[in-house]
């Protein structure tokens, strides 16, 4: 592509010498060489007004990446220097400015996805009468404020959750307070076999020992 460029630039130089033997290629040498020497220099300013189109697009840029990241702050403190592929680095950019600055919950579940986590986000209501039913948890008036992001039981301990307790911790609202659980599928498997051994107990099995001694 620079060759072509090079030789259409080279052309173009040619045909806008002024007619007659002072400026004959063959006859003038010199001519000839200060042209070969022009071309390239076109072609190369050319191909770098080309090439700004894309550095103007966060999505595409190479050479100017480094000053959208700085303009943002990135990379930052959640960010391991070095890290970060050259995608990772352009998304990480695009996310930045993307951002709506609210605490909207989709936002943190992507987050979770580019890292390879899939998580479940709980938020929670102080204990009303009228609303709260039996069986509630009876939350203070500070929960409002909490929530928290279960990620897989297999997830403890990884690089991927770590990653995702700082961003969350960095970017979540400062007067939010943010914890990352762990196993709450099993912990929810788990409840309801209680719930069902709890039933059987105090309920179908009298049930069923009465109707066996009525018989």
């Amino acid at each position: 592509m620079t060759v072509a460029r090079e030789a259409d630039y080279l052309q173009t130089l040619q045909q806008l010498l002024p007619p007659g033997p002072a400026f004959d290629l063959e006859q003038q040498p010199d001519w000839a060489q200060l042209l070969a020497a022009l071309a390239p220099e076109l072609a190369r300013v050319d191909g770098d007004a080309e090439a700004l189109l894309l550095e103007s697009n966060p999505a595409t840029a190479t050479v100017l990446l480094p000053d959208w990241e700085a303009y943002l702050g990135l990379p930052d403190a959640c960010t391991v220097p070095g890290s970060q592929t050259l995608e990772e680095r352009r998304q990480a950019v695009i996310d930045k400015l993307t951002a709506s600055g609210a605490p909207q919950l989709s936002y943190y579940r992507r987050l979770a996805t580019r890292l390879g986590l899939t998580i479940e986000i709980e938020e929670f209501r102080p204990a009303r009468v009228g609303v709260a039913v039996t069986g509630d948890y009876l939350y203070g008036d500070g929960w409002p404020w909490s929530w928290i992001a279960s990620a897989p039981l297999a997830a403890y301990g990884t690089a991927e959750v770590a990653s995702l307790d700082c961003r969350l911790q960095l970017e979540a609202p400062e007067y939010t307070d943010v914890v990352i659980g762990y196993g709450h599928a099993q912990v929810k498997a788990i409840t309801a076999q209680v719930d069902e051994l709890f039933h059987a107990i105090h309920y179908a099995l009298p049930a069923a020992v009465a109707g066996f001694e009525g018989t």
